[in-house]
């Protein structure tokens, strides 16, 4: 098997095990930095979500971080005991990924996206999700996927999924009197923000662009995401 192997450049810990990983998996599978079968993530959530925004991640995905993560599998202290098995006989699940446009601008998020509101001040937020519409003034509002669940969206307010559920969550941010509650879609939905002020535009925790007053941002399913399936039936921490 060709794997990649992708450590975050700011975590020293990550960068020196990325060199133990690589020396341990060299006799049985090919480390590669392109074209690979699969992906290693070294470094928590964060970098499995980095990495899928800047298109590294090729075929399944698998993540080493630590106790306090939720996507990945194995740990920083488990990893020589499970990755072999794991990349040679693991199981495979499938998470619904998001994509959103803003004209002709197209961006995908594994999480989330956010649209949130700067300067301090007040955003004012037209959301139209399926059959349901609302318009209310707050700090912004998060468009969830199912993996991305227990993370912001949970923090605002909303319930928490199982990451291979087919699920939009739309979970307003500090709305003004409670005007919006979190919304629970299918993954047919659709949602559209138009932004009455001028906000900021995120996928994963990452700023993207500013949107200007008036401009639409149409947010949907996007493709699958595979990754290895965790150790036992704790694939995912919680």
């Amino acid at each position: 098997m060709k794997v990649k192997i992708i450590a975050n450049p700011r975590k020293p810990w990550a960068k020196e095990l990325a060199k133990e990983v690589a020396a341990f998996l060299k006799p049985v599978h090919t480390i590669v930095k392109r074209g690979a079968d699969a992906t290693i993530c070294i470094g928590g959530d964060g970098t499995i979500l980095y990495a899928s925004h800047q298109g590294r991640v090729d075929g399944p995905v698998l993540g080493i971080g630590s106790m306090r993560s939720y996507i990945c599998q194995i740990t920083s202290d488990s990893w020589k005991k499970h990755i072999l098995k794991i990349l040679d006989g693991g199981k495979k699940i499938e998470a619904m990924a998001l994509t959103a446009s803003i004209g002709s601008e197209h961006f995908t998020a594994l999480n989330d996206f956010v649209i949130h509101a700067t300067h301090y001040r007040v955003a004012e937020l037209d959301v139209s999700y399926g059959p349901g519409k609302a318009s209310f003034q707050g700090d912004g509002v998060i468009i969830s996927s199912a993996l991305g669940s227990p993370a912001y969206a949970y923090s605002a307010g909303a319930d928490k999924f199982g990451p291979t559920e087919r699920k939009l969550i739309v979970v307003p941010i500090c709305p003004y009197r409670r005007a919006f509650s979190p919304q629970v879609l299918g993954e047919d939905a659709a949602v559209e923000v138009r932004v009455g002020s001028d906000c900021a535009f995120i996928a994963d925790g990452i700023f993207v662009r500013k949107l200007d007053a008036g401009e639409i941002v149409r947010i949907a399913k996007g493709r699958n995401i595979i990754f290895f399936e965790g150790v036992g039936s704790d694939d995912f921490k919680g």
